[in-house]
């Protein structure tokens, strides 16, 4: 009798552990669903994305791609799980969209992992951001989403040495009046503009009783009056129309001045020829078939009577070397006496084969002042009568292609490399101004046609040094084997042109060649389509258009993600002091 009241008891604290077990899994239940629907809704996007750029080649996407990643701005979950489903949409998107990379040697795999993780912390950090201003302010999406994905844009155009590929402005390419502003803004504008459509958008949907209900968005006063809908509306309706507006008239500009005939080779040559015919002992087989190739190229451009002839980068494989402005002969090592006679030798071979002017790719090797080899990546102008009239070295070396970092600290990285030799580029210093005929022109070569920076030096005004009619791109995208790279380069170096209104012409191994005028046309393509033009041997030419219009881009530079910059700065220091109106505001703000 003494044991009821104890199994009483025990049966009474079973029971109450049973119901709180039920109520975990309920409240569990919930939680996992929610969990979910946000990796759903996160991955969406990255998926629309994707769907942007090459190969769909789906721009119109952008302009609503970011509404689902956007609904974790406002998500009540735990801040650990919003940003590990952020970091695994980011991860997602490029590791899809950079697939190409991995192509270029079976070492470059890694390069492929690593750099897809470097980009998408960029789209942590715009959540985050995004997230605490929307958490401690009243401002609305329309406004902050595009300010901070501005800015981050910039930071990943610049951040160790940068990677400014798959912009949100990169999407809308073929859309001619929409990338006009990029002459006032570079493409940065364009992304502002994408940006703010899917901010607006977001707000819409939140504003709907469903939506919220369906993914816990916060029903407090100051969300639901997140600023009227009706002036979100006119602003975004004012800065896409005068977009718009401005890019109509900026297209129906087009009567430019017919310039210089010139003829573009594209070779079609894949990486392994090259790396086989230029490793230390190179193979002569793979050297004859190499000079054959670009030499009947050459030959058939030189029918053609143009003006110059633009091979592409490091095509020329004769050893090209040069001694240091100041370095005598009598000076140097016993190697280098006879340099200055091997190159005339050389320049003497290409003009017997092009009896005109001649750009040439080559790989330079330089006697300094200090008596220290150092190699450039460098495009060579000869003229018609094998004087040699210039020469620009790449200034934008990019890491593992052209050099390892920190390769002597640490020698690990070399696993990212595609070579097992030291193949390091000094980069160049000087933005040369080629002269032809009247005009003025300067190259970009390879992948400093997607760095907004460096083409508008071009056109800037610079103290004795004349502006550049035309730019001129060689790059060798050999090593990515009819890949999407070879799309979304072209669409990317259009942004270029329109910056500068400048004509671009592009000299590229396997492709895409082509001709782009100021407005970002592409006026001149080796075959009908983009796709028809890659992997394909072919001579290009064309008479480029010569535009004359200035470019407030080129004088002043990237302004606006800058100004997007010291908007997050003022706003994120605003949120220490922003007053926090409710309890449920002051939880909201801590839980970012």
């Amino acid at each position: 009798m003494k044991q009821a009241p104890v199994l009483k008891k025990l049966k009474c604290d079973g029971a109450n552990m049973a119901r709180q077990v039920a109520q975990k899994r309920r409240q569990l239940l919930p939680a996992v669903v929610s969990a979910v629907l946000l990796l759903a809704c996160a991955l969406m996007t990255a998926v629309l994305l994707w769907a942007c750029y090459f190969p769909l080649n789906a721009g119109w996407i952008a302009w609503f791609a970011l509404v689902p990643l956007l609904t974790l701005t406002r998500s009540p979950a735990h801040p650990c799980l919003i940003y590990f489903i952020t970091w695994i949409t980011g991860f997602a998107f490029f590791f899809a969209t950079l697939q190409w990379v991995r192509v270029a040697d079976p070492r470059m795999v890694y390069t492929w992992f690593g750099l897809s993780i470097w980009c998408s912390f960029f789209t942590v950090a715009g959540i985050y951001l995004v997230r605490r201003v929307d958490r401690r302010t009243a401002l609305p999406l329309t406004f902050t989403v595009p300010i901070v994905w501005t800015a981050l844009e910039l930071g990943r155009a610049h951040i160790i040495t940068g990677f400014p590929w798959y912009f949100l402005a990169h999407t809308q390419h073929a859309f001619l009046p929409a990338i006009q502003i990029s002459d006032l803004t570079g493409a940065y504008g364009v992304t502002f503009v994408v940006a703010a459509v899917n901010g607006w958008l977001f707000e819409l949907l939140a504003r709907l009783a469903w939506c919220r209900r369906l993914l816990a968005f916060p029903e407090d006063g100051k969300r639901s009056s997140r600023g009227s809908l009706l002036w979100q509306t006119a602003a975004v309706m004012l800065l896409v129309g005068g977009t718009l507006g401005y890019g109509l008239w900026r297209v129906g500009q087009d009567g430019f001045e017919k310039g210089p005939e010139v003829a573009l080779l594209q070779g079609n040559l894949d990486q392994r020829i090259r790396n086989v015919a230029t490793a230390p002992g190179g193979a002569a087989g793979a050297i004859r078939d190499f000079r054959d190739h670009y030499a009947r190229l050459c030959h058939e451009a030189a029918l053609q009577n143009a003006r110059l002839i633009v091979w592409p980068e490091t095509s020329l494989l004769y050893a090209w070397e040069e001694l240091a402005p100041g370095l005598s002969v009598e000076d140097v090592p016993q190697e280098w006496k006879n340099c200055d006679r091997d190159r005339a030798e050389i320049a003497d071979v290409v003009t017997s084969l092009a009896h005109t002017n001649v750009l040439v790719g080559v790989k330079a090797d330089v006697l300094e002042a200090d008596k220290r080899e150092r190699q450039y990546n460098s495009a060579v102008l000869i003229k018609a009568d094998g004087q040699i009239a210039g020469r620009y070295d790449k200034m934008h070396c990019v890491p593992f292609g052209e050099y390892v970092p920190l390769r002597d600290w640490l020698p690990w990285l070399n696993k990212f490399a595609p070579y097992d030799y030291d193949y390091s580029i000094t980069p160049g210093k000087q933005f040369t101004r080629f002269a032809l005929d009247k005009y003025h022109f300067g190259v970009v070569i390879c992948y400093e046609d997607t760095d907004p920076t460096l083409a508008r030096q071009y056109v800037r005004s610079a103290e004795g040094e004349p502006t550049a009619d035309f730019l001129i791109n060689i790059s060798n995208d050999g090593w990515f084997d009819g890949t999407s790279q070879h799309e979304e380069h072209l669409a990317i170096c259009r942004f270029r042109a329109v910056e500068c209104r400048r004509t671009l012409a592009r000299a590229v191994n396997m492709g895409v060649s082509a001709v782009i005028d100021g407005n970002g046309r592409v006026i001149a393509l080796p075959g009908p389509t983009w796709k028809e033009s890659k992997k394909v041997a072919a001579v290009l030419t064309a008479a480029l258009p010569i535009d004359h219009r200035g470019s407030l881009y080129a004088q002043w530079g990237d302004w606006l993600p800058w100004s997007c910059w010291l908007a997050i700065g003022a706003g994120f220091l605003g949120t220490f002091f922003w007053p926090i109106r409710s309890s449920r505001d002051k939880l909201a703000a801590e839980t970012v």
